[in-house]
């Protein structure tokens, strides 16, 4: 058995450790004997009291790596992320905190590559990637091609072995990452994805299966070996959310006696009871309007639509109904650039009162 690798940088205001909690419990439930290291900081460690280190006994190892406090949390995050192949030894399988194990591993002896990792978003072409805009935006200002890449990785599942060549990729992963921060990007994948350009692309394509991501490997979640139900991929305005550990309460509870809900077993048997009750697929075309900054506005700033289409749709008396009026349709219809730039006016007008009215209460 291989060792189960997590990279935990929390406080005790957030979920992270929570989520760890939860993944950890998830794996041990079906791999009884996997040997779990977790690897943090200086300054999470200091958290750990009380409660908090009841939900650390799923761990068999914690590895402390100190941080100069420069660093944000997120940083830090990201820099104990990129350093533990110099800090742990032996082959080891790296996860992701926002993850639920839901079956046994079997298959990576059949790994040939030194590192390996899903596909982001599950696009078998970079091309597809839903996110691709904001790939390109950050790999250029890490200066290099990315515009002519075809795969794209996810760093939240990834083999690694006990290699030289591992152990370089890791070295110019983590040299990468503290250059992007300089650069303004805080996320690990672009300079993950850098790293594999520079090293000749070494890292192998894992099955989906081993990295399912809501909200785009529904079509992985039967089979799927680890969910990675993804923190930072959330519904806006705290609508529902179509993952249930995307919702806070499983893990406030959890803050408040370290005890697992029984709904976590269910849905480490069976991930497809962690959707929600009231869940729209959708695919194609649509994918890629929702990651339109015409959307982004929308749904963000100030336009209440929502509002608009539930509460019509539950209340036939109601008059807040103005998106679904026909003069909404006709001028969407026959100007669709001028509505699109006038929510986009209204979002940067409030914008700027925003900015104005900080500055004058600073001033104050």
């Amino acid at each position: 058995m291989i060792k189960i690798v997590y990279a935990l940088v929390c406080s005790t205001s957030d979920y992270y450790l929570e989520q760890a909690y939860v993944s950890m419990y998830s794996l041990k439930r079906h791999m009884p004997d996997a040997h779990i290291v977790l690897v943090t900081d200086n300054f999470t460690q200091a958290s750990f009291e009380g409660l908090r280190k009841e939900e650390l006994k799923y761990a068999d190892e914690i590895v402390v790596v100190p941080l100069d406090g420069k660093y944000t949390q997120r940083q830090r995050s990201r820099m104990i992320k990129t350093s533990i192949r110099q800090n742990v030894s032996g082959d080891f399988l790296y996860i992701d905190t926002d993850t639920i194990v839901c079956k046994p591993f079997t298959g990576l002896d059949r790994v040939k590559s030194d590192i390996a990792a899903c596909l982001d978003t599950h696009c078998q072409s970079y091309l597809d990637n839903p996110y691709r805009r904001i790939g390109l935006f950050d790999g250029r200002k890490l200066d290099w091609p990315i515009d002519t890449e075809t795969q794209y990785f996810n760093g939240g599942v990834i083999y690694v072995k006990d290699t030289d060549k591992a152990h370089e990729f890791y070295r110019l992963w983590n040299e990468n990452l503290i250059d992007s921060f300089s650069k303004g990007i805080n996320m690990d994948q672009p300079s993950f994805a850098k790293t594999n350009y520079q090293m000749g692309h070494i890292i192998e394509v894992l099955d989906d299966v081993w990295n399912c991501e809501l909200k785009h490997g529904i079509r992985y979640l039967k089979d799927a070996l680890i969910v990675h139900y993804l923190t930072t991929n959330t519904s806006a305005n705290a609508g529902g959310q179509l993952f249930r550990l995307n919702e806070p309460d499983i893990f406030d509870s959890i803050k408040a006696d370290a005890q697992i809900p029984a709904e976590v077993d269910q849905i480490s048997d069976d991930p497809f009871k962690g959707l929600a009750s009231l869940t729209h697929s959708f695919a194609g075309d649509d994918v890629y309007f929702f990651q339109t900054r015409s959307y982004s506005v929308i749904s963000k700033n100030g336009v209440p639509y929502k509002d608009c289409l539930i509460t019509d749709s539950r209340n036939a008396h109601s008059k807040n109904d103005f998106l679904q009026s026909p003069l909404f349709f006709y001028f969407t219809k026959n100007y669709p650039n001028l509505m699109t730039r006038i929510m986009e006016w209204t979002f940067e007008l409030t914008q700027t009162i925003k900015k104005i009215v900080r500055t004058i209460l600073r001033v104050k």
